[in-house]
């Protein structure tokens, strides 16, 4: 069977090898490490090319949160017209909507000295998600896996100055969820991110076990 490096793997799906190393740590593209290095089967990359094609016109994150508002019980911001779309969109169910509620935030992954860590999930304005918001949620989910986080994106680089990461490592232990400031739908002072978004992201891990809570957590709410 034909193995693709990241770098073949990007040129086929006309793609950054940045892209494919985040498509790779979102589950969004299948693959395997061989000697520490990422590889991916043809199959799987065909799978990807076909999903890179969507047949729904792209979001944009201020869509997204709208829907998102209305699964945490929020009236979502915008005109009329906007709500009554994001209503009828949330009808679907967040499960069939993961596509394109991808547009909410670019992900962008970082390695920090581990006694960063903490202070990163501290700082005032980084919202745990994920795993890493599991135990506010009563979640059985336990681990030492990668600080799971929303920023504001016009604060990433005063956080990048406070504290020094390697963009794109691998192995990372930061991944940082950047919101366009416009969009920024959490409120003042919070520190972990509402139940229905924490599960779209559980949905969206590189991790299968997350995956599968976070699509148990989808279907149940």
């Amino acid at each position: 069977m034909r193995l693709f490096s990241v770098a073949a793997a990007a040129e086929e799906l006309g793609v950054s090898p940045r892209r494919v190393r985040q498509m790779l740590l979102r589950g969004a593209l299948a693959g395997q490490r061989v000697g520490g290095v990422w590889v991916v089967d043809e199959p799987a990359l065909r799978l990807a090319e076909r999903a890179r094609r969507p047949a729904h016109r792209p979001w944009t994150a201020a869509a997204a949160w709208a829907v998102l508002a209305l699964a945490c019980g929020e009236e979502p911001a915008g005109s009329p017209a906007a709500r009554s779309r994001a209503r009828e969109r949330y009808a679907r169910g967040l499960g069939e909507l993961l596509d394109q509620l991808r547009e909410r935030a670019a992900l962008r992954w970082f390695y920090a000295h581990p006694a960063a860590v903490p202070r990163i999930a501290d700082r005032d304005g980084v919202v745990r998600t994920a795993a890493s918001a599991a135990p506010d949620h009563g979640l059985a989910l336990a681990g030492t896996g990668p600080l799971d986080a929303y920023v504001r994106a016009g604060e990433l680089a005063t956080l990048l100055e406070e504290v020094p990461m390697e963009e794109g490592a691998d192995p990372h232990n930061v991944r940082l969820h950047t919101v366009q400031d416009a969009c920024w739908p959490f409120p003042p002072g919070a520190t972990a991110a509402p139940l229905p978004v924490v599960a779209v992201d559980l949905a969206e891990s590189p991790n299968a076990r997350e995956r599968r809570l976070g699509a148990e957590l989808l279907a149940s709410l």
